[in-house]
């Protein structure tokens, strides 16, 4: 009984099944007239299978052809019914062309039908249905959905659930988001990056100038070395600044100008020298700036004259009470105060008695009593600097002589010429001498060999014929290795612009401080006996 009942049910789904078949196959071509007489057949099957009980059954094919265009096999349509008979009674009735398989697609479509969940999905995607109507009974086949078992309902329902949760379409969407949010995700990350780096780099520069202003402000590792810094008059805080800047005390005048404005010292800085140090704090600067030493420390003036020598100056130092006169020298000679000609001064000075001699600029000097004597240096330094023009620079570079050449040679004639209009003749004649060096290799200047005997043997600690035949030029050839003296600006002037002349002797009268010049030997020993005579006449008038 329970077998016929599952025969029963089965039939009603398969009548359901083509009742769907019959409005899925629209373009099929089946009449309505066809589909109801399978559906009739399929009736009266199953009421022999049901009256008889019989378990095997022979399947009679009928087919419906609908008409289509040309001979596409997916046009037909068959329609299978199942009859009741003996085992080997069991008969197929050809109708068409078309195989047993398209049955079973028949049947696939029409467990599609009853989901109502294929043609949902055929419509989305064009897919489901597109392959049902092309590849027929084939494609149906395939699913392996056949009547033959009880299982077939709950396969084809399991399938229909399948085809419904899983939506291609909207997998696609969702894999083409996930793509899309990912590449916008890798397009941020290097904006990241670019903005994370330049907040770093911001912030490291900012460390760095904070680190910087700290330790310019409180001169940590820097220089403890003693400079004249002299302000100008009227000079705002910009102008400090810079100077001091220049002078290489402070490395940030921003933040000097900054503190200065902090601490409302703008108007109170004081016209003058003053000794500052790379080693003050911006705080001591300042303070050095505004107050005015000159009415805490005694002031002295001390002149140096032109030919003078630098152990003579420094004599004249410490009897003024400024510093002591043999840590004066040592100081001017070790030199190396940053200042622009230093940079012109010869690499090697073993052959000079004084290293700097001929760099003490002849002026009057304001020193305070007590002074380093690195300050007083500086202070000379300075003077130098800024007293030997550019353009002397310039002349000499033209004249191809070294700037310890010019200063030699014009401390020479300063100690030989008593007026400015007998140096330029008195450098002519050491200048024609030094270019026929064959002729006239000894320049013959008295004043040299004074400074041996009167400057170099008396101070030199060990005695040495060397130096002494090099600094007297009645021994050596050309020019002597250092200055015999400081010479002033007209000096100098007068070696760099010298007369035009063809003068190669001069003979001077000291006694009246008029000097001869001659361009022979035999002009030369005339001016010399004119010179002696009137001596002689002096004499003989001063006796009477």
């Amino acid at each position: 009984m329970d077998k016929n009942n599952r025969n029963s049910d089965r039939d009603k789904m398969l009548e359901e099944i083509l009742s769907s078949v019959g409005k899925n196959q629209n373009n099929s071509g089946i009449s309505r007239a066809e589909r109801a007489a399978a559906s009739s057949a399929n009736r009266a099957a199953s009421e022999r299978r049901s009256n008889s009980g019989e378990k095997t059954t022979a399947y009679q094919r009928t087919s419906y052809s609908a008409p289509s265009a040309g001979n596409d096999r997916n046009s037909s349509d068959t329609v299978y019914s199942r009859t009741a008979g003996p085992k080997n009674s069991a008969t197929s009735e050809r109708t068409g062309s078309v195989s047993r398989n398209s049955d079973r697609t028949g049947r696939v479509s029409r467990n599609a039908e009853r989901t109502g969940s294929i043609n949902r999905n055929t419509e989305r995607t064009g897919r489901v249905s597109g392959v049902s109507e092309r590849t027929g009974v084939h494609s149906a086949y395939n699913t392996g959905v056949v009547e033959k078992t009880g299982t077939n309902d709950y396969n084809t329902e399991q399938n229909v659930r399948s085809v419904r949760t899983s939506n291609p379409e909207n997998n696609g969407q969702r894999r083409s988001r996930g793509k899309k949010k990912s590449i916008r995700m890798s397009g941020r990350l290097p904006v990241v990056l670019i903005v994370t780096t330049i907040i770093f780099t911001i912030a490291i520069s900012l460390s760095i100038l904070i680190i910087s202003v700290g330790r310019d402000m409180l001169a940590i590792g820097k220089s403890d070395d003693i400079k004249i810094v002299t302000i100008p008059e009227g000079s705002n805080t910009e102008e400090v600044a810079q100077l001091l800047f220049d002078e290489g005390i402070i490395k940030i005048p921003k933040a000097f100008v900054f503190i200065s404005k902090l601490g409302d010292s703008d108007t109170k800085y004081i016209a003058g020298e003053h000794e500052l140090s790379p080693s003050y704090a911006y705080e001591t600067i300042i303070n050095e700036l505004t107050t005015d030493k000159s009415l805490e420390k005694e002031t002295v003036d001390v002149t140096f004259v032109e030919g003078c020598d630098l152990i003579s100056a420094g004599k004249q130092l410490e009897e003024a009470g400024v510093c002591e006169a043999e840590r004066f020298v040592y100081y001017f000679n070790a030199g190396d105060y940053g200042f622009d000609f230093e940079n012109y001064l010869p690499a090697s000075t073993a052959s000079k008695f004084n290293r700097m001699e001929g760099y003490l600029f002849p002026d009057t000097y304001t020193f305070y009593v007590d002074t380093d004597p690195e300050v007083v240096c500086q202070k000379i330094y300075k003077n130098f600097n800024e007293k030997f023009k550019p353009e002397y620079y310039a002349q000499m570079k033209k004249m191809n002589m070294t700037l310890d050449e010019v200063i030699t040679l014009a401390s020479i004639v300063q100690a030989e010429s008593p007026d400015v209009e007998t140096m330029k003749k008195v450098a002519s004649v050491f200048e024609n001498r030094l270019a026929n060096p064959e002729e006239y290799p000894k320049l013959q200047s008295d004043p040299t060999t004074y400074y041996v005997d009167e400057v170099i043997k008396p101070n030199i600690e060990i005695p040495s014929e060397a130096i002494f035949e090099a600094y007297d030029t009645y021994q050596c050839n050309g020019l002597p290795p250092g200055a015999i003296g400081n010479p002033g600006t007209d000096a100098i002037e007068a070696v760099l612009y010298p007369a035009d002349t063809d003068y190669y002797f001069f003979y001077a009268n000291i006694d009246t401080g008029e000097t001869f010049f001659a361009e022979t030997d035999e002009e030369h020993e005339a001016n010399k006996d004119m010179v002696s005579d009137q001596q002689s006449a002096d004499d003989e008038n001063g006796e009477e």
